[in-house]
């Protein structure tokens, strides 16, 4: 039983842990710019693709967390979550040196996140919340 519960641990929830553990890190670096290109920031496309993955890792780590939970509730949750760890993540910035929060990559962030959770809900729409974790 036990063993169970912790392979089931690494599966879905570990991935997600491993991932904010992650981003936070990426965070923490002093003075970390991308590359501009003319007059497009390639930034705020790696906000989003980072939260879209996030996001979907969160989702499947929530739909495990109680048989109970709907998808719409589990989808919920997600969003909420997600919206939260990135103002937290934008905040965060404000303690390291050569970084500030930038509201632009928190649009991006939760626009990311928002776009494959609802892409993910759809596409696994009226199936139970397992069914939105294992596609």
């Amino acid at each position: 039983m036990k063993s169970r519960k912790l392979k089931a641990f690494a599966i879905y929830h570990l991935p997600a842990i491993l991932y904010a553990t992650l981003i936070i890190s990426l965070s923490s670096i002093s003075n970390l710019h991308l590359p501009r290109f003319k007059h497009f920031e390639f930034d705020k496309v790696v906000h989003f693709i980072e939260y879209a993955i996030f996001a979907a890792l969160v989702l499947r780590s929530f739909s495990h967390l109680s048989p109970r939970f709907r998808p719409r509730t589990v989808l919920l949750l997600s969003l909420f979550f997600m919206i939260v760890f990135a103002a937290g993540d934008e905040s965060f910035q404000r303690l390291i040196p050569g970084r500030q929060p930038d509201t632009v990559d928190f649009v991006s962030d939760v626009l990311g996140a928002l776009i494959i959770l609802l892409f993910l809900w759809w596409r696994k729409k009226g199936r139970p919340a397992d069914a939105v974790a294992n596609p």
